[in-house]
C-alpha cells in the first residue's frame, strides 16, 4: 500500500561542488511526521484485519534494532504483546526520533554542557532538522509529483502543508527455522512495516530514492569538507563511516526496508561554526543501496535474522508491555516488563522493573547471565 506523493529528484544537486555550494533552505511551514506504530491510522487496522500478520512496526524502530550493535548512546523501544500479536513502537519524543552526530567518533561531542550548541542533544536536533530540510530541497518542484493510491495518512484536511514524500506499507514474510524446537519458530512470520520513500529518479516510477544528509558542525583547520571533499571524497566517506556508524547503518536499513534502489547522501556544513541555524550544501553523492550495505557490512540475512530473533524471543513471554533499553556502555539490549499504563500517564517514574535479559548484537539471549524465561513485574 502506498500513501502520499513522490516528486522527482532534482539532478542539479548531483553537480554541486564546494565552489558552487548552495545555502540550505528551511521549510518551517511544512509538517514532518514520525508517528508511532500504535497511533498510525493504518497499521493497527491491518494487524486486526489480516489474520496472517503477526507484527507491525515502523522502519525507524526496526532500523534501530537492526543496527543496535553499532550504537553508543542509550535509547529505548516499546514492544507490546496482545493476543499473540506484537507491536514494536517508540515513545513520542524519544531518542529514536532524532539523529546522532559523531556518536561513534574517537572524540565524540562533549555532554558536560547540555546548553552548548555542540552538545549531543543539540547536535541531534540540528542533524534531524537538516535532514528534513534537505529531503525537501532536492526535489524537482517544477514537475508534478506522482500521486499515490492513497493520500498522506497524517495530513489534516484543514492544513495541507505537509512535507512531500511517500509512505509504503510493506508486508514482509520472515522464514522459519526447520530445526527450531517450537512450532512458532519453525513457521514463517509476516510483519507489516511502514517505510518512507523520499523521491524517485526522473523518468522512472520504480527507481525509488532515499535522501539523507551528513552534517559538519566543527570543521578543523587540518580537516574539513570545504578543503577535502572534492579531492578526497573516499576519505571523507570513510571518516563518516567511522564517526557515524550507527546513523549510516540506520539509513541503510531503512532504505532496504523501503525497497529503495538508490541513496543520495548530502554533505551539509555550517556556514559559520558558531551558527547552528545556517547551513550550506557542499555536495551530494550517489550510492546503490545494496552496494553501500555491503560496504558497511550490513546484509539482508543478518537484518531480518535479527528481527526474527527479537520476535521469537518476545513471543515466548506472556501478553504485556516490554521496554527494550539500549545499554549506553556496551552492545547489549536490556529488556524489562513494565505496566500497561507506563508512558501513557504523566507520572512515569513509578513503573517497576524487576528481572531483565540481555541480548547480543544478533538478538540472542546472552546465556552467561541467569534469567527467567519471562520477565515479570510485581
Amino acid at each position: 500500500m502506498w500513501c502520499g506523493k513522490l516528486h522527482d529528484y532534482n539532478k542539479a544537486f548531483d553537480r554541486l561542488t564546494v565552489k558552487t555550494e548552495r545555502p540550505q533552505k528551511r521549510f518551517e511551514d511544512l509538517n514532518f511526521f514520525n508517528v508511532t506504530s500504535a497511533d498510525d491510522p493504518i497499521l493497527p487496522d491491518l494487524l486486526q484485519s489480516d489474520p496472517t500478520v503477526t507484527v507491525i512496526a515502523t522502519d525507524h524502530v526496526l532500523a534501530c534494532l537492526i543496527t543496535a550493535a553499532r550504537s553508543v548512546y542509550s535509547w529505548d523501544i516499546i514492544v507490546s504483546k496482545v493476543g499473540g500479536k506484537l507491536i514494536f513502537d517508540k515513545r513520542d519524543g524519544s531518542q529514536v526520533d532524532f539523529l546522532s552526530c559523531n556518536e561513534t567518533a574517537q572524540d565524540p561531542p562533549n555532554a558536560d554542557d547540555p546548553l552548548s550548541i555542540n552538545a549531543p542533544i543539540k547536535l541531534g536536533q540540528e542533524a534531524s532538522c537538516i535532514n528534513q530540510n534537505f529531503s525537501q530541497m532536492v526535489l524537482d518542484q517544477d514537475r508534478a509529483p506522482q500521486e499515490m493510491e492513497h493520500p498522506n495518512p497524517f495530513e489534516d484536511e484543514e492544513d495541507s502543508s505537509v512535507a512531500s514524500g511517500a509512505y509504503r506499507y510493506r508486508k514482509i514474510t520472515l522464514p522459519g527455522n526447520p530445526k527450531a524446537t517450537s512450532d512458532f519458530e519453525q513457521n514463517p512470520v509476516s510483519l507489516i512495516v511502514r517505510t518512507e520513500v523520499n523521491c524517485k529518479m526522473p523518468g522512472s516510477e520504480k527507481h525509488l530514492v532515499s535522501v539523507k544528509a551528513l552534517n559538519e558542525f566543527d570543521p578543523k583547520p587540518a580537516y574539513n569538507w570545504r578543503l577535502h571533499l572534492e579531492s578526497q571524497r573516499g576519505a571523507c566517506l570513510a571518516t563518516e563511516l567511522k564517526n557515524n556508524a550507527f546513523k549510516l547503518g540506520r539509513w541503510t536499513a531503512q532504505a532496504i526496508l523501503a525497497g529503495c534502489e538508490t541513496m543520495k547522501i548530502g554533505y551539509v556544513s555550517r556556514q559559520q561554526a558558531s551558527d547552528p541555524w545556517s547551513h550550506s550544501i557542499l555536495g551530494v553523492q550517489t550510492y546503490a543501496v545494496d552496494g553501500f550495505a555491503e560496504q558497511i557490512g550490513l546484509t539482508r540475512n543478518n537484518m531480518f535474522g535479527i528481527v526474527r530473533n527479537m520476535i521469537d524471543l518476545v513471543m515466548t513471554w506472556d501478553d504485556g508491555k516490554y521496554l527494550m533499553l539500549k545499554d549506553p556502555t556496551k552492545s547489549v539490549l536490556r529488556i524489562h516488563e513494565v505496566p500497561w499504563e507506563t508512558f501513557l500517564e504523566a507520572d512515569e517514574d513509578e513503573e517497576e522493573e524487576e528481572e531483565e535479559q540481555e541480548l547480543d548484537e544478533d538478538g540472542n539471549v546472552i546465556q552467561a547471565q541467569p534469567v527467567a524465561p519471562a520477565i515479570r513485574t510485581t
